[in-house]
């Protein structure tokens, strides 16, 4: 069979662990919801709680809440900076998140003065009995990678690799490989990974059960740039074993884009895999090969982690028939709509009272 095969290369290779191996989180029991396509950019904590609040009061209430692109005031900040080439809204300040773990005080303030990301964590586990918060990040940080020359960031020692497309890798115009080629991907050095230590140990303080990572084989076309082959392979292997993962988020990752082989079989820990190419709502003729794409793809990736079939719209032409799919397959079932959205009957008969599935 297929998993006594995918058996019998762990057993030679030592290099990653079965998915029987593997501490699964806890949000798969759980029905969730994404902010990604509710707000896209404009994430705020008000718009956090309304969201919960409406569904809930639809009766599916949902335990799991991934934020995407979520800055430490719950809004990317975005500067250009004298003389530096910026993708526009395609990097985070991901030093904003290490200077408040490193910082006692801002402005003469203290932390717990200042709404952030830790007062809208607290707030949206006690009054809306949300179990487990997800933050989204991409690997090198963002699409992009890191901010270059930002304030209290000079000892990462970023340096900018360019792209190295080749024929066999380029099937499809794609925009964030088009940027990547004009901009570049800003990575930080082997030795300041402590940038993620901290990113992560961050997170937890603030009480972020996980982190979802994103766009993992966009390094792969980097491969022939001398600035990143060294990094290389310390961004796709040892941040993916990062053992605050495990230590203070609880093996909480989600992997995602992930499907390049040195990344499936480098895995030791995370438990969880991004199986499909994403939801696209205004696309009709996207929804049968998604659902048929993920199942195949299932079948290979669901040996190394616990497939992930991406969220999708409740209010939508074919929501029903991606929550039915999404129910057959076993993986988690998460939604994304808008705080205005109205609740659907169907899912509450997908979705249990307490908010499990």
């Amino acid at each position: 069979s297929h998993q006594q095969a995918v058996k019998a290369v762990e057993k030679h290779m030592q290099t990653f662990h079965h998915r029987e191996k593997k501490r699964v989180p806890s949000f798969l029991d759980w029905f969730g919801w994404c902010t990604w396509d509710a707000f896209y950019t404009d994430v705020t904590a008000e718009g956090v709680e309304e969201g919960l609040k409406s569904l809930s009061e639809g009766g599916t209430p949902p335990r799991f809440l991934i934020m995407t692109m979520v800055g430490n005031r719950l809004k990317v900040k975005q500067s250009k900076g004298s003389g530096c080439v910026v993708q526009e809204g395609a990097q985070l300040l991901l030093g904003d998140w290490i200077r408040d773990a490193n910082s006692k005080n801002k402005n003469g303030q203290n932390d717990e003065q200042i709404p952030g990301l830790k007062h809208l964590v607290d707030g949206v586990k006690k009054h809306h009995n949300v179990k487990d918060v997800y933050v989204w990040h991409a690997l090198a940080g963002y699409w992009g990678g890191v901010k270059p020359a930002a304030t209290g960031m000079e000892h990462y020692d970023t340096a900018l690799a360019t792209s190295a497309v080749t024929r066999s890798t380029w099937n499809q115009p794609d925009i964030v490989m088009d940027s990547l080629a004009v901009h570049g991907l800003r990575l930080v050095h082997p030795r300041g990974f402590t940038s993620t230590n901290e990113t992560h140990a961050y997170l937890a303080s603030c009480g972020v059960d996980g982190v979802k990572v994103d766009v993992q084989t966009l390094l792969r076309p980097l491969v022939l740039d001398t600035v990143v082959e060294s990094r290389l392979h310390a961004a796709i292997i040892m941040r993916l074993r990062l053992p605050l993962l495990v230590t203070l988020l609880n093996n909480g990752c989600i992997a995602c884009m992930c499907h390049n082989t040195d990344g499936l079989y480098s895995a030791k820990q995370t438990a969880i895999v991004r199986a499909s190419d994403d939801f696209y709502p205004h696309d009709p003729a996207s929804h049968t090969i998604h659902i048929s794409s993920v199942a195949y793809n299932s079948l290979f990736l669901g040996e190394f982690m616990q497939p992930d079939w991406d969220m999708f719209h409740s209010l939508h032409p074919a929501a029903e028939y991606h929550a039915a799919a999404r129910a057959i397959g076993g993986c988690q079932f998460m939604s994304v709509i808008s705080q205005a959205t109205t609740i659907l009957i169907f899912l509450r008969s997908l979705v249990l009272a307490d908010g499990s599935r």
